[in-house]
This record gives C-alpha cells, sequence and structure tokens, in this order.
C-alpha cells in the first residue's frame, strides 16, 4: 500500500517508522538456510506454491507455469478479507480510491485489525488516531451488523429520538446506535476492513450482510467499502492472461503443507512450506529450508498494482544484488526443467 518506501545504500527501508518496514530491516543480512541433502521438492508438478503477494515480473511467470500446468498459486489470506472478496465477486459494491476518501470522506469506519496490517492506513487518509472522524471496531458478530442495519432503517425513516427503540437496542448496542446516527449525518463514509473484522464461522454471512448495507446507504448519501489486497497484483495478472483467479488459502483452514512460500508467511501458525523464497525467514517449524533472493523495489527495478487496486506502482531498484529473482530459483527446482 505504501508507495513512499525509501532504500538507502545499505538497503535499509525508511516509511515513517512503519513497523512492517522495523521487522524487515531486522531481518537482515538475509542467509540462506539449506539442508545439508539440499531442497527435496516433489518429481512430479504441479508444485504447490503460496504467496501473500508478488511484483508484477513474478507474477506473470507463475501465471504462465500455472497455464502449463507445472505449478499450482494459491494466495494466503484472512478469513475476513476472503469472504469480502467472494461477496464482491458475486454481487458487487460502491468503492473508491483512498485518495478519494482521504479528500472527501467525511466519516470513516474501519473493522477489524487495521493497524495491525496497514500501520500507515490513517496517515494516508490523513486521518489522526484521534480523529473523530474515524471510527473502529475490532470485530464485528452477524448480530452487530443486523442491529446497525435496523438503527439504519429506523433513524432513516424517522428523526425521532426515540426512533432507535423499536430496534431493541440494548446497553451493549449503544455503541452502534451512536455509529448509525453519525453515519446517518454523514454525507460521505467509507468503510475499510481489515483482518479478523468478523466473528469466526460468520464471516461469509457477515460479508454479504455488510456490502447490502453499504449498497443501501446509496440511496441518499455517498457510501463505498475500501478493501485493501496484498495479492491484488497476482489476482489482476490471473484475470488478465486467464480469465481465472487464483484460489485463496486461509491460515488455518487446513494441515495441508505446501511446496513452496514465496515471501514472508502471513501468520506465525501458517502452513509450513518446504522452501521459502524470499522475505523473512520464519525457521524450521514453518520452513524447512529458506533462500534468499532479490526483492523488487529494493535490488531491482519491478512494478506492483496497489492493494486498492487502483494504481500501478513503479518499483525502483536502487541497490545491486547478487541474489536471483524467485522465478530463477525456481526455474531451477522445477521438475523436468
Amino acid at each position: 500500500m505504501c508507495d513512499d518506501v525509501l532504500a538507502d545504500k545499505d538497503g535499509e527501508l525508511t516509511a515513517n517508522s512503519c513497523p512492517i518496514v522495523d521487522q524487515f530491516n531486522s531481518s537482515r543480512p538475509r542467509r540462506d538456510r539449506i539442508p545439508a541433502e539440499g531442497v527435496r521438492l516433489p518429481s512430479t508438478e504441479p508444485l504447490r506454491i503460496v504467496t501473500t503477494g508478488v511484483d508484477l515480473a513474478t507474477a506473470r511467470q507463475l501465471t504462465d507455469w500455472q497455464s502449463q500446468g507445472k505449478v499450482q498459486v494459491e494466495i494466503e489470506t484472512d478469513a475476513s478479507l476472503h469472504a469480502l472478496q467472494q461477496t464482491i465477486s458475486r454481487d458487487g459494491i460502491v468503492s473508491a480510491t483512498i485518495a478519494d476518501v482521504a479528500t472527501h470522506a467525511d466519516m470513516v469506519w474501519m473493522v477489524g485489525g487495521i493497524t495491525e496490517a496497514w500501520p500507515r492506513l490513517p496517515e494516508k487518509l490523513r486521518r489522526s488516531s484521534c480523529d473523530d472522524s474515524v471510527w473502529n471496531h475490532n470485530n464485528c458478530s452477524a448480530d452487530d451488523l443486523a442491529n446497525l442495519s435496523a438503527l439504519l432503517h429506523a433513524i432513516g425513516d424517522s428523526e425521532d429520538d426515540q426512533a432507535s427503540e423499536s430496534t431493541g437496542t440494548t446497553d451493549a448496542a449503544g455503541d452502534f446506535e451512536t455509529l448509525a446516527r453519525r453515519w446517518k449525518s454523514a454525507k460521505y463514509t467509507a468503510v475499510i476492513v481489515g483482518p479478523n473484522a468478523f466473528t469466526p464461522g460468520e464471516e461469509s454471512l457477515s460479508a454479504t450482510m455488510l456490502c447490502r448495507i453499504i449498497r443501501e446507504q446509496n440511496t441518499d448519501a455517498r457510501c463505498v467499502l475500501i478493501t485493501l489486497d496484498s495479492g491484488a497484483t497476482l489476482r489482476s495478472v490471473s484475470m488478465w492472461k486467464t480469465n481465472t483467479s487464483p484460489e485463496s488459502t486461509i491460515t488455518s483452514s487446513s494441515l495441508q503443507s505446501f511446496d513452496i512460500r514465496i515471501g514472508s508467511p502471513l501468520k506465525r501458525d501458517s502452513r509450513p512450506a518446504t522452501l521459502q523464497i524470499g522475505g523473512t525467514d520464519p525457521g524450521p517449524e514453518t520452513a524447512n529450508s529458506y533462500q534468499a533472493c532479490s526483492t523488487a523495489g529494493i535490488d531491482r527495478p519491478g512494478m506492483s498494482i496497489r492493494g486498492d487496486g487502483s494504481v500501478s506502482l513503479p518499483l525502483l531498484g536502487p541497490l545491486t544484488s547478487h541474489h536471483p529473482t524467485p522465478c530463477e530459483i525456481m526455474d531451477r527446482l522445477l521438475p523436468n526443467n
């Protein structure tokens, strides 16, 4: 999402004290961790590949290999974000760019682990954590969203202060009543959903309800949903070239492992891989082997599509690196290559 990350001559990144960048810096220098017997991958195709996101050149090559049956690529994502993507692809949604929200929205509702996943998002929206136009909820259940929908309808049907009483609002739901009243008074509301936004087991239902609320609120004011997807580049390239999107894998949905992971795992409990290429070395419990690679935007030029899907970001390569690219490493490992 950040389009202003700088790299110095030693490869240290700077991004206004972003903790994600600090973690990346602390993991350098990157060293290979390969067992004495080497990397042992299945001799049959396709190899199972997982990633949270890659640059444009890597996305093109992975898509070509998948079309040829050499690999099966999956994007690791959060259950709430996956449910939301599924709902949007089926029903559509009213959306906007980050710049549009930063300039015009007079209310922003953030749901889920926004600051953990995207620490600089409030900065990009030109909002501070104490801004009274920003509302935050760590998690929403389907009941919460049903109550919110009822409150929005009741407030819209009557300006009487007692209108919300007919919805059965309780003290526990009072925060959502305040949210609904603020929402109805706004001319432009932006809803931003982060990881773990919905109660486990209710992700699909909650995503459907939230998208329906947003569509309904566009009758007398503007209301948009902002989604940020680290896999946007890979999804877009796959759609352009094959008219299909890579499968998504949820962190804790299966115990099955992968052959190769490109980049860092999404979470500590991510499914293990035989080999991880690039990213931060997670240790042998998550990756049996680790091999460093060049990084687009640091060691080589490249391009990626920003998480909101609105623009392509050119990535400079200010440093020189002896590390190969992820695809160069994989090309040597693919069977029959």
